[in-house]
């Protein structure tokens, strides 16, 4: 073998990612590594991790793909938090998915590149994955919220009640496990803030937005005319008017193509004729919070007058 059919076999060992050991194992010095890291035929994931092939373009499969590497120099590993919540397909915002949390079996929380890695939880039912081992959902959700805020915790746990992988007294019964955290407030502010009804992070970032600044929403509201006919479905309506609120991700009409465009705005027509006032919601919109305040007050405003009119 030369040097590439070495680093070509290395990959085929493990679906793409090698450790050094395993490289050095074979012949493959850390000057060849470092060659074909230069020559970007091979990836370094982290110290001691390689990846063969082009990166993924998604930021959860590169992680992914980082956990499945640090499995492989760990193999008595589970994932935790943020990790077990990509493996177990929730969406995730905001998350740093350049390292990976880990248990395994040490004393105490020790950090390396690419992960960081805490004692095993002892009383954990861990559930098996593609990825390997991970927390519960509900583990994971409440570790996600202790780590990296309320929000961010948000967005992955609305789905998880939706999808029905965890309900809400098990998340309940998880943040009162952990009561003695230091950061237990994020968690218990998840618990007032999720919501099962929410279908997407989207929705969900724009509700706990608006609700932190006091406004009270309703999630995934039918609106039906003077004679009861279904018009539609809306993400939110500001509680006690007739103020719509819809999330619009970049590719929310992509998949039924020129069909879904005209439909969705055949739909909003039907919806302004009843007297409803919609505001439409990009990302780019909940980088200002207070500015997205105003819109929807200028809107509540609005749909008072036309009330008041009608």
């Amino acid at each position: 073998m030369d040097d590439t059919d070495d680093l070509s076999f290395l990959g085929q060992l493990h679906d793409g990612v090698f450790t050094t050991a395993e490289a050095h194992g074979l012949g493959v010095s850390r000057e060849v590594l470092t060659r074909a890291v230069k020559a970007r035929t091979l990836r370094r994931l982290a110290r001691g991790l390689y990846a063969t092939g082009p990166a993924a373009a998604r930021a959860e499969d590169r992680h992914l793909e980082l956990c499945r590497a640090l499995r492989v120099e760990y193999p008595d590993a589970s994932l935790a938090g943020r990790s077990a919540v990509v493996a177990l397909g929730l969406p995730t915002w905001g998350l740093p998915l350049g390292t990976a949390p880990l248990h395994r079996p040490v004393e105490r929380q020790l950090k390396r590149s690419g992960a960081t890695i805490r004692p095993l939880d002892p009383v954990a039912d861990l559930q098996d994955t593609s990825f390997g081992p991970v927390e519960p959902p509900c583990a994971a959700l409440v570790g996600l919220a202790l780590d990296h805020g309320t929000v961010a915790a948000v967005a992955s746990a609305d789905e998880a009640l939706h999808r029905r992988l965890v309900t809400p007294d098990e998340l309940a019964g998880e943040v009162a496990r952990r009561a003695g955290h230091r950061h237990v407030q994020r968690a218990l502010a998840m618990l007032r803030l999720v919501d099962a009804a929410s279908e997407s992070p989207g929705e969900s970032r724009t509700r706990v937005t608006l609700e932190s600044l006091g406004l009270e929403l309703d999630s995934q509201v039918e609106v039906r005319d003077e004679d009861g006919e279904f018009v539609g479905r809306v993400d939110l309506v500001v509680r006690g008017t007739k103020v719509l609120i819809e999330f619009d991700g970049a590719v929310k009409y992509s998949a039924g193509g020129p069909e879904a465009v005209v439909a969705e705005k055949r739909r909003e027509d039907r919806l302004r004729e009843l007297g409803y006032v919609v505001v439409r919601v990009m990302w780019d919109d909940l980088a200002h919070p207070e500015r997205l305040l105003a819109r929807v007050r200028r809107a509540m405003a609005l749909a008072e007058r036309l009330t008041a009119g009608a």
